[in-house]
Formats: C-alpha cells, structure tokens, sequence
C-alpha cells in the first residue's frame, strides 16, 4: 500500500489526521471557534531539553574532571620521577590512594580505597543509564527535521514503519532497537528514508558504542590498575630532643684560672675526688657502660664512640640527624718499648716471662708507677702497682693521686695523650696465646698509651634500618676536651676497663690492645654523659607506609577523553535544539482547564515527545470524550497527552478479529464491558464488530 502521509497541508484545508476519532469536540469550520494554531516564536534561541542536557553534561564532565583533579592533587612526584609530564612519559599514573586502620582484619594493617577505580566503575555505570537520555536530547534535532519536513509534502517523510522505528530507537537506545532499525535499513527493497532518520540511527549507534567504549576502558582500568605500599619518611613538626652537647651548669665553663669541671672537684678526709657528693653521675654512667641507661646510651661505629638518646627518649620511630659528642681512641703497647728484668730461671719456667722496671726509654719514667716495695733480682716483684690510667700534658704525668689537680694546669690539648698500667694477681695467660703483657710469677702486668681524640660528631638514625651511622666528624675544641677525660684520669672507668681486659690479656693476644682502645672509647664517653644536655634534632621523620596506586595513562586519558566527547555532544546538541526551537502551538483558553489564560507549548518539545515516547500516538488513537482532547495533544508531557478511564473508552486487548473480509487477523481489540470491538487497521471503529476468539 504507498504511504500515506500523516496530515497533509494545503492553500484551501487544514492538516488532515491519518485517522479518524470517536472525539465528541464540536467541529464547526466557523472561523470563531477555537482551535489549535502553530506559530512561528519571535525568539531566535528558546531554551528546551535543559534537564536532560544539564544531567548528561554534569554526569560525563564531572566525572572526566574529577579524575583529572584527583591526578592532578594527588599526584605522587617521588614515585612518579617528577609531575604529571614525567608520569606521561612513564605511561603510568602514580596516585597516593587514601588509607585507614580495619581492624576486621586478622592481622593488623591498613585498607586502601582506588578511587580511580571507584570514579571509572561510577562513570562507566552513569553513562551506560545516560545514553538514553542523550538520545532524547538527539531527538530534538531528529524533531526539527520532521517538522520542517511536514511542512511540505513534497519533502521526504517518514513511512509508517520508519516512525516506528524511530520511536523506538531514540526512545530506547537499545541494542535490540538499533540492531532492528539496521536490519530495516540493510534491507535491498524498502522505502526511501529521509537524512534525519539516517542521522537518528547514526547519533545513538555513536552514542551506544561510545557508551561501552566507556565500559571497556574502565575494564583495561581495573585490568591493569595495581595498588603498592611504600615505606616513606615523613617530616615530624614536634620538637625531638635526640641530640648532645655539653651542659655548663652541670661541670661549670671553660674557666683556665681552675681546674676543667671544676664545680664537681672536693676535697675529702681521703683524697681530691670528682662528683664525690653527686652519685648518681657515676651510677648514670656505669649503667651507660653496661647499657642499662634508658636516657643515654653508647654506640660504637668506625672506632668512634659517641653518645645517642636511650630507649625512654623513644626515637626509634624517628629518621634523624643529631650532633653529639664523641671520641675516637688509639693505643700501643708499651711492653716491648719498656726495660725489662732478665731472671734465667723465670724464663726457663716461662719463655718470655719478664718483669717491667722502667719505662723511661718509651718517655714515661713514673711507669710502672708504685709508691711501695721493689723489684728484686730474683724477680720477686713487691712493688704495689695499682692499675689506673694517667693523663700525659706536656711532661706532666697525672692522675695518680688527685685526679686533674696532679698536673700544674689541668687542660689538655686535642688530641689527648694517656699512659695506662693494669695488674692482674694470680693470673697466667694460656699457652702460647700471644699475651701482649708482662707475665711472671701468677702476674699479669700490662702498660700502653692512648691517643683521645675528642671529636664533634653528626650522626644519623635510620629508623627503616634501626641503624645508626655518622655523617661527619670534626675536632672538639682543646677546653671541651679537658671536661671531657676528667671522668678518666679520676679513674671513673678503671675498675671496668681491669674487668674487661681480665679475659682479653689471658687469651685473646694482639685482639687485647684494640679492645683497650675501644673499651677507653666507651667507657670515657658512657661517664661523661651526665655532663651533657640533649639539643633538638634535624631532619627529623617517621617511616609510614604510603598506598600508592598505578594507573595506564593511557587508559585513564583516554576514559576521560570519551566522557568529555560525551558531554561536548551534548552540549552541540542542546545548543541546536535551543537554536532549532522556533515554532509554538498557540492554545486558546477555552481549550485550557482553567480557561483564564491563553498557553503556547513548543511545537518542538511536542514533536520530541512523539518521537521518543509511543504514548503520544497511543492518545491520538484513544481519544477522551471530556472535550480536551486539542489541548492534550499540545502537551509536551507524554503522560498527558493521554486520556485515561476505567471503561468510558474500553479496554485494549489484544488477540484474534474477524477483519473486513472476513478472515481472522491477530491484532488488538478493545473491549468494553460487554463485548469487544475492533478499531481497524488503524484502530478506529469498523462498520462490523469484531468477536476476540
């Protein structure tokens, strides 16, 4: 059957309606009587389709700049090797992802959220619910054509079947509408379409495939997306009091008219001591010397001891860099450079077995220093040598009887020079073990001397590695080296250094002269401790795990590259149709409900409705008998433009009817409480009535 146009216009009649009604509105030609008039508006741009433009453009547009703002503000430059250019050339985005205890889990530790993810999987959803919408936004362009093709008959038009499947592709967007209208529109016999119907089915297959493009991406996204935890050092704004440096008020200044540190020096019934009436600075500094001070302790690295905050001051969790004090020692046995007693039995017994007389020849003639008894030729030895260690200024020894106040001027130089003697009773070194101290007669004597170099040392706690290191080193000046051996030449460490070599000089041979100078190093520094106060430290950090998260960027541009495509179409779209929107449906107001005022309604915000909803047609078929019927088909709300009743206009079924010929035909029927009657072909009242079998 040719096609048969839905209302055709001419000089001499109005549109005429493809079918016929049941409408009871009066229909007198009189030219006073109202009616419906199409207009053309005044305005060059009326805005239409707003709601649905704006919900598209903030949907795509907010999410691409969402994740281009969460790129830009949570960017990890270390990671990353620089800024957002270096993370193209990487070809990886690296962003610091959000993190917080769950303590659901079995173990303690830390959930990380990919909020790109998150964003990509919201995106993907929003924009496969929205390219419906943004075929309704296409079909206001799709209207403007029809209506500007309706307005001549002569133009191309849609056919029945063509309306059809356009209402359902720009309705739907649906693969199974898109793939019906391709199917239509592949086919070698069928009636010439009009562009517009072409252009429809072109945007929402574009919009479709866009759309899953969209949904691919953020597949290759969460395929290829990758969440790592780096340990990082982050700065500590708190004050962190982890370094050391000397406290005058403690020891007093650097004052040469007295004796360095002289605030702690008394003289007692029994001798000239140091820090006699203060206890606890001894007992401090024996507990650093056996690493029971939780202030202070002492750490050894690189022939340098020097002083670091104990495990109260609880810096372990902490990367920082400190000054502090230190002091490197070196020492030489004196033995072989000392006179020595020839006694032929005591060798024959012991080979190598000789006694120490003087030490003149090595430049310290009070060594070995005794006040009593005497050497015999027999190598019976009376003399009550004591172990002590002794300072050396000049050529001043000191140290034996009242500490720093032995020598004319207690101040030292820096380095310092020290000359130690040590004697252990009923003590034999084992065979051959290469003792490097003097052996005879159940005696054990041994002499050296020692270079202190008191030095200003920078260290570096490593919190990562629980380890500490020194940066660099400087010479202390010579006063705060003089305050500094005080501790020593008052024979502080002497009792300890005795029990620490005891098992060394026995055994260990040649190993007991660098135990000498390392136990010097510690012991010196562990009891001058107390004299110091902790300064703040530098640096400062704390390790904390940092979650990062991978993203291609390829991938997260090319998301956000379609979902700006999308709202850009959008925006085209609206502006053509604000553009295209200059014809209105003038409705008087006596075809109003209130009947007040005089409406006009967008011809192309109605045409839009026709083309995206079947409701419209569905209300020009059933018609109301309430007199409205004119001004319900200017609506632009396909819900109502459709008069609805319980049976005023009967029911629409669907199944057998007896057709103009007799034949049975399926198709739908309308029932009425009574009976059923077919509408026709296309759906009006038949001459006969039909039964539904």
């Amino acid at each position: 059957m040719p096609f048969r146009p839905l209302r055709t216009f001419s000089q001499s009649s109005e549109p005429e309606s493809i079918c016929s009604t049941d409408s009871t509105e009066p229909s007198s030609p009189s030219t006073g009587t109202p009616r419906l008039e199409l207009r053309t508006s005044r305005r060059h741009f009326q805005v239409v389709g707003l709601i649905s433009t704006l919900s598209v453009f903030v949907i795509t547009a907010g999410s691409a700049t969402l994740i281009l703002s969460w790129v830009y503000a949570y960017h990890d430059p270390v990671a990353a090797g620089g800024g957002v250019i270096a993370s193209l050339r990487n070809g990886t985005f690296v962003i610091k992802e959000p993190s917080k205890p769950d303590a659901s889990l079995p173990i303690l530790g830390n959930t990380n959220t990919l909020r790109i993810l998150m964003f990509s999987a919201l995106a993907s959803h929003l924009v496969s619910v929205i390219s419906m919408v943004l075929a309704t936004v296409l079909a206001y362009r799709s209207a403007s054509q029809w209506l500007r093709a309706s307005e001549n008959s002569d133009q191309p038009n849609l056919t029945p079947i063509q309306y059809g499947l356009l209402v359902q592709t720009l309705g739907s967007g649906s693969i199974m509408s898109i793939i019906n209208s391709l199917r239509y529109a592949s086919r070698t016999k069928r009636a010439s379409a009009p562009r517009f119907f072409k252009e429809a089915l072109v945007g929402v297959t574009g919009i479709y495939i866009l759309s899953h493009i969209v949904g691919a991406v953020d597949l290759w996204l969460h395929s290829c997306a990758r969440s790592v935890s780096i340990v990082r050092n982050i700065p500590v704004s708190s004050e962190a009091l982890y370094g050391m440096e000397y406290d005058e008020t403690t020891c007093g200044g650097f004052d040469k008219s007295q004796l360095p540190c002289q605030k702690l020096i008394s003289t007692e019934w029994d001798g000239t001591h140091w820090a006699y009436n203060n206890e606890s600075i001894y007992l401090d500094g024996f507990d650093a010397v056996s690493d029971a001070n939780r202030n202070v302790r002492v750490e050894y690295i690189d022939d340098t001891a020097f002083l670091v905050p104990g495990p109260d001051r609880n810096f372990k969790s902490h990367t920082f860099t400190v000054k502090t004090q230190g002091l490197h020692v070196e020492c030489e046995n004196l033995r072989d450079r000392c006179g020595k007693l020839s006694v032929p039995i005591l060798e024959a017994l012991t080979p190598g077995a000789f006694p120490v007389t003087n030490c003149s020849e090595a430049g310290y003639p009070l060594i070995p220093y005794h006040t009593t008894g005497e050497l015999m030729a027999s190598g019976r030895d009376t003399r009550n040598i004591e172990s002590m260690v002794m300072g050396v200024i000049g050529d001043e020894i000191g140290g034996m009887n009242r500490g720093t106040a032995d020598f004319s001027s207690g101040w030292t130089s820096n380095p310092a020079s020290t000359v130690l003697q040590f004697r252990w009773i009923n003590v034999t070194a084992l065979w051959n073990s290469g003792t490097p101290a003097a052996s005879y007669l159940f005696i054990l004597d041994l002499y050296a001397t020692c270079n202190m170099t008191y030095l200003d040392v920078v260290a570096q706690y490593d919190s990562a590695n629980a380890k500490w290191s020194i940066v660099e080193t400087a010479l202390s000046s010579p006063d705060l080296a003089s305050i500094l051996w005080t501790p020593l030449i008052f024979q502080f460490a002497t009792d300890d250094l005795h029990n620490t070599l005891r098992t060394y000089v026995r055994s260990k041979g040649a190993a007991t002269i660098d135990m000498l100078a390392s136990s010097m190093a510690k012991y010196n520094m562990a009891y001058a401790s107390s004299l110091m106060k902790f300064t703040p430290a530098s640096n400062v950090t704390t390790p904390q795990p940092v979650p990062l998260g991978t993203y291609p960027a390829v991938a997260t541009l090319l998301l956000v590259g379609c979902l700006y495509v999308y709202s850009l179409i959008a925006l085209l779209l609206f502006c053509f149709a604000c553009t295209s929107n200059t014809q209105i449906i003038f409705v008087p107001r006596e075809l109003t409900g209130t009947k007040e005022h005089d409406k006009e309604t967008s011809a192309l915000e109605v045409a839009q409705s026709w083309l995206t909803d079947p409701l419209p047609f569905l209300g020009s078929l059933f018609p109301g008998k309430d007199g409205r019927n004119a001004a319900r088909s200017a609506k632009s709300d396909p819900l109502r433009q459709v008069y609805d009743s319980d049976w005023e206009l009967g029911k629409v079924g669907i199944g057998l009817y007896r057709g103009n010929k007799g034949e049975k035909v399926f198709g739908l029927v309308r029932q009425t409480s009574s009976q059923s009657k077919r509408h026709g072909r296309f759906f009006h009242a038949l001459h006969g009535d039909g039964e539904m079998q």
